[in-house]
Order: structure tokens, then sequence, then C-alpha cells
């Protein structure tokens, strides 16, 4: 081994070390060409002429060769020599797994979402083709031709993907079975279950495919290639299908989201689902206490990805959502970090657009297809009633507010790509309410009765928590009670709550959900019965408010009494799609 010598010396006269062991902070033995470490190790070994001084440089991924290049200045050199011509020229070596962070490519972008007619961008904005009511929402976030944005993906965040592949990888077969799962058990999923359900399978076919065993280098190229496509816009138009959406998140377009969202809605049914149905699930016989902290781990993990993403799509907003249903019940409902969480989804509701969405047949009804305005509408309805819930629950005021929103619900179709002749069938089969005749409970007919519930809990919390003295107090609170009573028995008669229902066929879980609308339902009315009493303190006013409260006592004292019931979740999985016990060999 040489040893150092005078010239390898630093400005300050000390001897220089070579870069990894500068950079580990390790002491190094300064020797030449190669140190004792590096040589030990079988390491590439580089002394830099001036490493404080030395610009940093990332390594870039190539994503049409599918490798990575990296670009520190001796790598260029020695790649400058070796596309020189000579008869001694060897062929390179396969590029290495950078040690360090890496860069990607994508179209810029002219705004990160929803930009509305009162921003000064509005008259900046020269091209009419370019307005920012033009690009706001799922695809019109557009790009400027002939540029594009680099973005650096550091060391750990790639560390964080490659955990999430061998996760995905070890518990795909629990994965696809969980997600099944909770799609026949949960009522009101953010996502709906056409798109959903097909990105989850085609998740694990396409990881496997891409990842053979115990190819890291495999993996890298896998967890650049969903960055790659993560930071990049889901370009869907209005004749968009829900398979053609499914490919736009899944296969070569994977991204971070999709997974996400599988992840915390796998964890959340985790935390629902009855320990012996859990054993159908699993074909390793686990319990699910010990599953239960990891797959909450590999979910946090995941968010320090999804949120350095600059950009936001529904998607992204389902994430926010099932990560804030986490939060409730890992942390409960006054702890901060779920009052962060529905902070940031509050934002990303209004940076996509969805709070000025209409229903299908509205005036914006053009602009996306019919399945897109159905989940676009779903994913505000249902931030927005989490929003009065969690309002409700702290006294604290709602983050999003009505007047600032179209209230438009969803309607009360089925989750299909609703278009043309086939839209206008099933609007026919509507009431003059909106919902539908024909009995049947569905995911938007729960999803809702919440929602429609909700828009009067905002305005019963502006009586209560407004400093503003309200003008015509009794008058209002009598103009919300009259619209409460309203919606209430507009809604269909399959949706209400009965003690009766207990003695009947109804599944525990429909009862539940019915229960609760209920409860919502007469909360409401105990409150704005509190805020009249409160003003005028008469015995009538009064009088009700006990009425109002006996109500809702007597409702939970019959629920307390039916709480085994609650506990015998049916599981009659011949009804369903069998198990998976292990990968499909088509797979």
């Amino acid at each position: 081994m040489a040893s150092a010598v005078a010239g390898n010396l630093r400005r300050n006269g000390t001897l220089q070390s070579c870069e990894r062991c500068r950079k580990t902070k390790i002491k190094c033995d300064h020797s030449i060409p190669r140190c004792g470490r590096c040589m030990a190790k079988s390491l590439e070994c580089i002394y830099e002429p001036a490493p404080m001084t030395r610009r940093f440089r990332a390594a870039r991924f190539d994503i049409q060769a599918g490798r990575v290049r990296t670009t520190t200045r001796a790598q260029d050199a020695a790649e400058k020599q070796l596309l020189q011509p000579s008869a001694e020229t060897q062929p390179a070596p396969p590029n290495p797994v950078p040690s360090g962070p890496i860069e990607i490519t994508t179209p810029p972008f002219q705004t990160g979402g929803f930009v509305g007619p009162g921003s000064y961008r509005t008259g900046l904005t020269a091209d009419e083709t370019q307005t920012p009511l033009a690009i706001s929402g799922y695809s019109r976030t557009a790009a400027s031709p002939g540029r594009t944005t680099t973005h650096t993906i550091d060391r750990k965040r790639l560390d964080v993907g490659l955990q999430i592949i061998d996760f995905v990888l070890e518990h795909s077969v629990l994965l696809q079975n969980l997600m099944r799962h909770i799609y026949r058990v949960i009522r009101m999923p953010i996502v709906p279950h056409k798109l959903m359900l097909p990105a989850t399978e085609s998740l694990f076919s396409t990881i496997r495919a891409r990842v053979p065993l115990n190819d890291d280098e495999a993996k890298l190229h896998t967890v650049i290639r969903i960055f790659q496509s993560s930071y990049q816009p889901i370009q869907a138009t209005r004749t968009t299908t829900v398979d053609q959406v499914c490919q736009l998140i899944t296969g070569e377009n994977l991204r971070w989201e999709t997974i996400g969202n599988i992840l915390a809605m796998a964890s959340l049914c985790l935390i629902h689902i009855q320990g012996r149905d859990f054993t159908l699930l699993d074909p390793e016989n686990r319990s699910k206490q010990e599953l239960i902290q990891p797959f909450h781990g590999i979910t946090d993990a995941l968010t320090t990805l999804t949120t350095a993403s600059p950009v936001v799509n529904e998607l992204g907003v389902a994430l926010k959502y099932n990560q804030l249903l986490l939060a409730l019940y890992r942390f409960g409902d006054s702890s901060r970090h779920l009052y962060s969480i529905l902070t940031e989804l509050t934002s990303v509701i209004y940076a996509t657009g969805l709070h000025q969405d209409s229903s299908l047949g509205g005036p914006n009804s053009g602009k996306y297809p019919g399945f897109m305005h159905q989940w676009r509408r779903r994913c505000f309805t249902a931030v927005y009633s989490m929003d009065k819930t969690i309002a409700t629950t702290l006294g604290r005021p709602p983050l999003v507010h009505r007047n600032y929103c179209v209230l438009d619900a969803p309607l009360d179709f089925d989750d299909d790509d609703l278009a043309g002749p086939e839209l206008e069938r099933e609007l026919r089969k509507l009431d003059q309410h909106g919902w539908n005749t024909d009995g049947r409970r569905r995911t938007t007919t729960f999803m809702r009765l919440r929602y429609l519930l909700a828009i009067v809990r905002e305005e019963v919390l502006e009586l209560h928590l407004g400093v503003n003295n309200i003008s015509d107090a009794p008058n209002r609170a009598q103009l919300v009670l009259q619209k409460l009573q309203s919606i209430w028995d507009s809604c269909p008669d399959i949706m209400k709550y009965t003690p009766a229902l207990w003695d009947g066929s109804m599944t525990s879980h429909d009862i539940w959900f019915l229960l609760r609308f209920y409860l919502d339902y007469l909360y409401s009315r105990f409150l704005i019965f509190r805020f009249n009493a409160r003003q005028d303190q008469s015995p009538e006013s009064i009088e009700l408010l006990l009425y109002a409260a006996k109500d809702v006592l007597s409702t939970v004292l019959v629920f307390n009494e039916q709480r085994e019931l609650m506990r015998e979740v049916r599981s009659d999985f011949s009804a369903v799609v069998k198990p998976l016990s292990s990968p499909s060999p088509t797979t």
C-alpha cells in the first residue's frame, strides 16, 4: 500500500482524506491511490482536489435506459476516457447502485393546482386556452412544451421506497385479502371499488414482474420509476374510462399514492376486523396484533414520500383522508397530529378544486367523465363531513366553509362510468330530492345522507361558535331546524334507523351506520334546542331541550343493550371472492 505523500495535502496543510472517509467522518489513513479502508472493503476511493468547494451533484436516472447514471466529476472523467477510441478500451462496467441522491426529470407545472378567479394569476394569463380555471383539477395541470423540471430524491427517501417494495412483496397475499374484505364490509370507502380493487390486483403483478427475487438493483429501479410517475400529473380527460384510469395509476405508471391508499386501507381493516375473520385472510396464520404496528409503521414511512410530491390529485386526497381515519383511531379525536392531517387535507381539497365541482348534470359536468364526477364529489363530501364531525367534537370552527364550496351532493348512483344515454336513464330513476327509487343502499347513499346532515351541522355550529351576535337568532335557529327536518323526512325509509331493526335480518354493520346517521340527526336537533334555551330560557324552550336530550339518551341506551350483536360480525365468505392463500401462478 502506498503511503501518503507531501502533495496529498489540503489547503490548511493537513493530510487530505478520501471522499468516502470524509463524508462518513471516519479517520482515513491517507494512503494513495486507495486508502486502507476502501481497499479492505473493495470500494472506489476518490481524492477530490477541493472537497469543500465541490458543487453538489446527484445521480441521474435515465428513464429510457432504465438505469442510474452517476455524475461525480471523477466518474464523468472516467466515462469520457472510456468513450475515447483506443485499442485497449474495455466495456464499461454496469452502473453501481448510487450511494447518494438521484435526479429525475419531469415536465414542469404551470400551477400547483386549482387557481380561482380572484388570483393575480388570472390577470397575468394571456392565453385564453390556459386560464387557471381550465387547468384546475385532476388532469388540468399543463406543462410548458420543450422544458423540463428536475427533482432530487435523497438517499433516505430511496431507502424508504425500497422498504415499501419489500413490505408489499412480503405481504402481497394478505394485502389483497384485506382490500377485498374492506370493500365487502365498509360502507363508505373514499375510492370506488371499480378503481381500487383492479389497481390492487395490478400492483402485485407489476412489482413481481419487475423485481426478480433478491435483485436489489431491480428494486431500486422500480422505486425510481414510481417516483418518476408520482411526480407527474395523471393525464385524464372527459372521455377517460375507469379502466384507463387504472392504467394511469398502475403498471408502468404505478404511483406512491396508489400504494399508499392500499397500505392505509389495509391498516384500517386490521383495526376493525375481528380476530377470527383475520385468520381466514392471512395464509401464514399470524395474529393481527403482531401486524398492526408494522402496518402502521410502513404507512407512516410512505407519508414522507407522498408529502414531497409536487402534484395534487384525487388519489392524494383519498390517501390523506385514509391517513386521517388512521390517526383518529391511533391518537384520538383531540390529538394535534389528527388536526394537522385535517389541515393538510383541507389544503389539498382546495388545491384540487374539489370544492368547486358540481354533481353529474350540473353546470360543470362536461369537464370529467361520469365516474370521475362521482369520485370527486365523494372525496369532497367525505372530507367535508369529517371536518364537521371534528369541529363538533372539539368545539372549533370548521376548516371547510360552505360559503366557498359548491354543495351538490353525490347522486345516488353506483360506481359506474356514466355518460350519454346511460346517464340520462339513471337520472330518470332519481326522485325530486336526488335519491334513487329502486330501494337499494349504495356507497353513495350512505355518503349522501351523511353529507346532507353535515351541511346543516355547519349552520348549527355557526349558532354556537360564532362570536358576533346573530340578528333575529330565534328565527335563524327555526329555519335551520326546518331544513334539518326536511332533509331527514325526504331521505329514503331504508336509511332511517328504528330499534326494530335489531330484530330483523339486516347486518349489524348496516344497523350501526344507520344508527350513526340517526344520532347525528338527533344531536343537531339537540344543539338547536340548546341554543334556543340559552337565548330566552323560557319554560317552553327548556322543555324542548329536555325532550331532545331524552331522544338522544334513549337511542344510546338501546344501542348499549345491543352491543353484543356488534361484536358478532357476520363473515360469510362464500358470498364474496375466496381469499387468496398464496400468489397466483399467473402473476
